[in-house]
């Protein structure tokens, strides 16, 4: 007949062991999200879009379903002492949009691209 010891009684050592374990498993759970929140927001420093590209695409998706590939070119005028901005931008689909902007607190002027004939 084989007996069984109790499980309660583990030997000091493996118990020290498996403390040491368990709290490096632990500190690595705790750190993990901090890690990543870091690489994260160097992620996002790295594209250094300005905030009137992220408008811009915002407008673009809700207004012609579009999601911005890029901006082909974009322009600062200077009209009668105000700002505008303009340019052109391409949809992940080829479809191209010239842009416009009175003031950088209104909305984007957003017009198809089309081909012309002379």
């Amino acid at each position: 007949m084989t007996v069984y010891r109790s499980i309660g009684r583990v030997p000091r050592a493996c118990r020290a062991r498996l403390l040491t374990s368990l709290l490096g498993i632990a500190g690595a759970m705790l750190l993990l999200p901090a890690v990543g929140v870091r690489s994260a927001h160097g992620e996002e420093n790295k594209t250094d879009a300005p905030t009137w590209q992220g408008v811009l695409a915002l407008q673009l998706k809700d207004e012609h379903r579009c999601d911005l590939d890029k901006v082909l070119f974009d322009r600062d005028v200077d009209a009668g002492g105000r700002l505008s901005k303009e340019g052109r931008v391409r949809c992940l689909d080829g479809r191209e949009f010239d842009f416009s902007r009175p003031s950088t607190h209104e909305t984007f002027d957003i017009r198809l691209c089309q081909p012309t004939a002379c």
